[in-house]
């Protein structure tokens, strides 16, 4: 029989428990090994193993929010968490060099998937819900820019019905207890973050979807790029403020649809390493990582009471500029030039010489001069 191992070690939960996952008669599906960081588990120790009761898990890595770190998502078993109705599936996301807890969603089952659609810049999430007299189906979890519902039980514009196109199974389901993973000791071996260690890039190679990051991961110098990048941003959402934050992550998906068009470039190789290394550099420079130099002031023609200046850094490769135009800042880097010094980012383009600078910023050309 099926429970027999899970019934001997946790008595009569775990035989309603296993029961009411074998009445989904889903085929099984044995969990892998996933390697959940150390506050990870940390945080469910506290908040779901009791001594003498077992607690498992199944788990999956995925990035939700599209900035190319991946959060985890967690779904615990076992008889200080589980009711009638389901276990809590938590969902992490990292914070400087570890993760937080975002979401505990209560009474919920496998499988587990994520959607297609997205809200607030974050992938539904989809569950399974059935049960303690609830109504068997799977349910659209949808974020609010802050975490996403708590009880998948309770309709409401941000708990429908969902629509399975398109979604990705993270967590599928599973027949018995002892499928689950069972939670390493506390004072086991370390396990290692998604954004570092290793030789490869941050994100998973298995799932490297187009021609970018499959180059990423074959390129042990550009893995290496990659990794930093994932240090540098992780470092950053531990230290900026809540409003850089939001920015950040608009600039980290922005930047990383940049990169992906290096799949048209002539020389794959070399725009994925500029795209890598001006993003690192403009990291580095937001995380305060280099002396900030003095700055230069200049007045520009037509917009003499709008204060301009900029912030020459010279010890990152690619050389970089901070340009501040009244309350507008923009990270440029320097680009070849046949006189004076050039720097420019997709949006604003600044050459200087000899104390005069031509400006071009969001399609208006200025000219300006050093003060």
């Amino acid at each position: 029989m099926l429970v027999s191992n899970a019934q001997s070690k946790i008595g009569p939960w775990a035989r309603r428990w296993a029961v009411a996952c074998l009445a989904a008669a889903a085929p099984m599906v044995q969990a892998g090994e996933p390697r959940l960081p150390p506050d990870v588990l940390k945080q469910i120790r506290l908040q779901y193993v009791v001594e003498g009761q077992e607690t498992r898990y199944l788990a999956a890595s995925v990035d939700l929010n599209g900035d190319h770190l991946p959060e985890w998502v967690v779904h615990v078993v076992g008889p200080m968490a589980c009711g009638t109705g389901g276990c809590p599936t938590l969902v992490f996301t990292p914070q400087g060099a570890g993760y937080r807890l975002i979401n505990t969603i209560s009474v919920s089952r496998p499988p587990v998937r994520v959607a297609a659609q997205s809200s607030h810049g974050w992938r539904d999430l989809i569950v399974h819900i059935g049960g303690g007299g609830g109504k068997a189906g799977d349910v659209a979890l949808a974020f609010d820019g802050r975490a996403y519902p708590g009880n998948p039980t309770v309709p409401g514009p941000r708990v429908k019905p969902a629509a399975l196109d398109g979604a990705e199974v993270l967590i599928a389901d599973f027949q018995s207890f002892t499928d689950a993973l069972p939670l390493p000791p506390a004072d086991g071996p370390a396990s290692v973050s998604p954004t570092t260690g290793g030789e490869g890039p941050s994100f998973d190679c298995k799932k490297a979807a187009g021609p970018v990051e499959k180059r990423v991961c074959a390129d042990p110098d550009l893995a290496a790029l990659d990794r930093a990048l994932a240090q540098a941003y992780a470092k950053g959402l531990q230290q900026w403020p809540p409003e850089n934050q939001t920015q950040e992550r608009a600039a980290q998906r922005a930047w990383l649809a940049q990169r992906n068009a290096c799949a048209k470039a002539s020389d794959l190789p070399a725009c994925i390493k500029a795209s890598y290394q001006r993003r690192l550099v403009a990291l580095q420079i937001r995380n305060g990582e280099f002396e900030v130099p003095a700055a230069v002031g200049y007045v520009c023609q037509g917009q003499e009471s709008t204060p301009f200046t900029a912030v020459f850094y010279n010890q990152p490769d690619p050389r970089a500029a901070v340009l501040t135009f009244g309350d507008r800042q923009e990270i440029v880097f320097a680009t070849p030039s046949g006189s004076g010094a050039k720097y420019a980012n997709p949006r604003v383009e600044f050459w200087e010489h000899h104390g005069e600078a031509a400006v071009t910023w969001g399609g208006k050309s200025y000219s300006c001069w050093a003060r």
